[in-house]
């Protein structure tokens, strides 16, 4: 009984869902200011369910500013986070005499050494630090390119 739930579920909101695209597309077509058989005027054919796009003076140079420096450091965190894990992973193997068991990422196994939490968040914390860095290299140099 259980293991039937879930599809049912998926089925019926399948079937509701279709039943409200095919009222939303017919009530389009059918209803409306024109009558059937006519052709729409220009102000009816112009407007569409897409929103407007935004207009370059809708938001202040610094609101945009703020975007693409949240953007850029957030977009750069994971490949720098893979990064960092690598360099520590390396780091490591060098200090401890090239030891089997602190072989870098690519070549770890189910012996190798398990990071602590402190190490964790000591890499986490670099490369927020670096993804943040970065982001702000970014807007500074788009804030050059700005002036010039």
């Amino acid at each position: 009984m259980r293991r039937l739930r879930v599809p049912v579920a998926i089925a019926a909101l399948m079937l509701s869902a279709l039943s409200a695209w095919a009222q939303t597309s017919s009530g389009s077509t059918s209803s409306g200011s024109t009558p059937s058989g006519s052709t729409p005027t220009s102000a009816e054919a112009n407007q569409s369910s897409l929103p407007e796009p935004y207009s370059a003076d809708e938001f202040p140079s610094w609101a945009v500013g703020l975007r693409r420096f949240e953007i850029v450091s957030l977009g750069a965190f994971p490949l720098i986070l893979f990064y960092t894990n690598f360099v520590f992973d390396i780091s490591r193997f060098v200090e401890k005499g090239f030891a089997a068991d602190y072989v870098p990422w690519p070549f770890k196994n189910e012996s190798s050494y398990k990071l602590s939490n402190e190490e964790q968040i000591q890499s986490v914390a670099v490369a927020a630090v670096v993804s943040l860095v970065f982001g702000a290299l970014d807007s500074f140099l788009m804030w050059r390119l700005s002036i010039e």
